[in-house]
């Protein structure tokens, strides 16, 4: 593993020397530059350096050294980060139209079309070549960016071009699929005959095939340009790019986004760790945000995480232009909130083990030095205390299911029901208000656990598809030790060849077309079913994990995460709490007032509305 510790950095599009200049002087040593040559989704200029690739073989590789100078000028002992701008700039989308190689909109139409690729390849080795030349060791990570908001999301929609028709009919030959005469039409791709829109394993074989390969080729192209990115770099530095949203990807982007092939991606020798922002659905006060990749099957990979800090503080800066403004994004509403809500996700990211970044977008993020002064102490902790190999304890479990996401579609039409959009995101804002941790897996982690045997409440979101084999991993390791497992809508539907509605009644107990919450009991184990995530709620799903054996730290509904020596608890509520542990510890108060250093299985905190609290816990096993 190239990660020894856990990254702490800075980052922002613009400029911000000044800021810089803060999070150095707050012990900050971890820059990030973006050397960019396009335009963002709004149409203006991702950074304020000129572009560096001019023309084809025509590079201004001072406007790259101007921006690491910048930095260094204000932080000497710096080390950078430095993504790697793959995208298309302007030119090149021109002089190679015919092609449809605009790689922000249409990343999948760029990677199959072979000019694209050799032209962009040259870039990136002239870029990698000269930074390692002109700063040697400088740079401890890159990052590979490409697709839309360059996180490798690709917006064609499934549009036809003929490279990628070819790309097309040649994976399903090298996967063994049947090779149709071309990709399916329009309406193929969006068909959906079941209630909430899940294509039939039968009817809609082409296209469910069709699907896997977007996903499949943009990890494949990602793959390609890490491979070639390590002829050049050092085998000391690491390799990242943003993938695998499952957790966050709803309406007409959970499929046709393409990331669903994040345990391919994972398991990239040349990839090093993932990238994404926090979900976005949870990030108010008292909510709890979350990782858009399932973080368990990053580690069961042996790679790192990167959480992408970018939630808007009260000060934050949403004006691009004088004409261009991000109406949508929310703030914080005041210092205390920011100082809360940063907690909380430095919090999140210790307690799992990931690296991190403060993501300073269009700037004015950090304007406050109380709140830079929090993120120095959040530095200490972290030389102190960050391990890229501490896991979070938890008794709870989220198993998500690539391979039967591919199931839904995630079309337009789909406006009309809820299920692409609150199949994951949705449930995981339930599971963080529960007053306990939870762990998210992929199926196919299970296996390869060693502390399964600790998860008493298990929930299976959207499995949609259990092959034999899946059935098999399910009865090994999940169905069994007086164990709670919540199913949802479409639970066992199919078996990959046909649709099977007679299997949720023999793997669960229900029978297939239950429409209300339901409880079975099974040989070993209770069997729990749910209609739909919106028929869930908070007090449910606590009254179903309280059944289950499942440890509760606190009364309240709100977030909390817990490894073996660490605690975290995230509210709006005031007034003094009782907080109970798991086992004897020693207290030791990290962030918030100071609890009394005493040995003890319980504990009580007046807390003070929105705050974060960050307990050391020393255990007298």
């Amino acid at each position: 593993m190239r990660f020894q510790k856990p990254l702490f950095a800075y980052r922002s599009f613009w400029k911000e020397l000044h800021t810089v200049k803060r999070f150095y002087d707050a012990g900050v040593r971890e820059f990030c530059i973006f050397p960019s040559n396009t335009t963002n989704t709004l149409g203006q200029p991702y950074g304020q350096y000129p572009p560096n690739w001019l023309y084809f073989d025509a590079y201004e590789f001072e406007h790259v050294d101007r921006q690491i100078n910048d930095i260094l000028s204000v932080a000497p002992e710096a080390e950078l980060l430095c993504m790697v701008d793959l995208n298309s700039p302007n030119w090149l989308v021109r002089q190679i139209m015919w092609a449809l190689c605009d790689s922000t909109l249409g990343v999948t139409d760029a990677l199959t079309t072979e000019r694209w690729r050799q032209e962009t390849l040259k870039y990136m080795r002239a870029v990698l070549t000269h930074i390692e030349t002109a700063f040697p060791g400088r740079v401890k990570a890159y990052i590979l960016a490409g697709g839309m908001t360059d996180e490798w999301m690709d917006y064609s929609r499934g549009r036809e071009i003929a490279a990628k028709r070819e790309a097309f009919l040649d994976w399903c030959g090298r996967n063994g699929y049947p090779v149709p005469d071309s990709i399916p039409d329009i309406a193929k791709r969006y068909r959906s005959d079941a209630p909430l829109g899940l294509r039939d394993p039968q009817k809609d074989a082409d296209s469910i095939h069709y699907w896997k390969f977007i996903s499949e080729c943009i990890t494949d192209g990602m793959s390609m340009f890490a491979r070639e990115a390590r002829k050049i770099i050092p085998e000391t530095t690491a390799l990242g790019a943003f993938y695998g949203y499952i957790l966050q990807l709803g309406f007409e982007r959970l499929v046709q986004c393409g990331h669903l092939a994040y345990e391919k991606a994972f398991s990239s020798p040349d990839l090093d760790f993932f990238i994404s922002p926090g979900i976005y659905n949870d990030r108010a006060m008292g909510g709890g945000g979350g990782f858009m990749s399932p973080n368990g099957t990053i580690h069961r990979f042996g790679k790192n995480y990167f959480h992408e800090i970018d939630h808007g503080t009260s000060t934050a800066n949403y004006r691009l232009t004088r004409h261009v403004e991000l109406k949508w994004m929310q703030r914080w509403p005041d210092e205390k909130a920011d100082i809360a809500g940063n907690r909380r996700e430095f919090c999140r990211s210790l307690i799992h083990g990931t690296s991190l970044w403060w993501f300073d977008m269009w700037g004015k993020y950090y304007e406050s030095q109380k709140v830079v002064d929090e993120i120095g102490k959040y530095k200490r902790i972290s030389d102190e205390l960050a391990d890229v190999t501490r896991e979070p304890e938890a008794e709870i479990a989220v198993i998500v299911d690539p391979e039967s996401a591919l199931y839904i579609d995630d079309s337009l039409g789909c406006y009309e029901h809820s299920l692409a959009g609150d199949v994951f995101t949705e449930l995981l804002t339930l599971c963080n208000r529960l007053g306990t941790p939870y762990k998210v897996y992929s199926l196919n982690d299970i296996p390869h656990l060693a502390d399964f045997g600790k998860i008493k409440f298990a929930i299976l979101p959207g499995l949609f598809e259990v092959t034999p084999e899946k059935e098999e991993l399910l009865r090994k390791f999940v169905l069994k030790d007086n164990r709670t497992i919540l199913w949802t809508y479409g639970a066992a539907l199919n078996d990959r060849i046909r649709k099977t509605p007679e299997n949720m009644l023999k793997l669960t107990g229900i029978p297939c077309g239950t429409e209300e919450t339901m409880q079975a009991t099974m040989n070993g184990w209770t069997s729990l079913f749910s209609p739909s995530t919106p028929a869930l709620s908070v007090h449910q799903l606590r009254k179903y994990a309280q059944d289950a054996g499942v440890h509760f730290f606190t009364g309240m509904e709100c977030p909390v995460w817990a490894a073996e020596d660490l605690l975290m608890i995230h509210t709006t509520e005031s007034g003094k709490r009782t907080i109970r542990l798991r086992r004897p510890a020693k207290l030791r108060t990290l962030l918030g007032n100071p609890v009394a250093e005493q040995v003890c299985t319980e504990f009580e905190y007046e807390f003070s509305g929105p705050e974060t609290i960050l307990i050391q816990l020393n255990n007298q096993a």
